[in-house]
């Protein structure tokens, strides 16, 4: 008998999740980064800075590995 988990995920299965997984981890990781510069310097200023710069970030990533070729 043949297990389902021993196949290779398809192509489109791996892009799907690698497009998502990308659009998650740039805000998560610029946001931290805010978050921690906003903790340090008692300001408000950085998080949203820092999860604008992870969005733009992670779309032209996207874009560069998934849509221009």
């Amino acid at each position: 008998m043949s297990d389902k988990s021993d196949k290779p995920p398809l192509k489109g299965e791996a892009d799907g999740w690698s497009i998502v997984s990308t659009l998650l981890a740039g805000p998560i990781l610029w946001g931290a980064v805010g978050y921690l510069v906003d903790m340090a310097t008692d300001g408000r200023i950085w998080t949203p800075i820092g999860l604008s710069v992870g969005f733009v970030a992670s779309f032209y990533i996207v874009y560069v590995r998934h849509v221009r070729d």
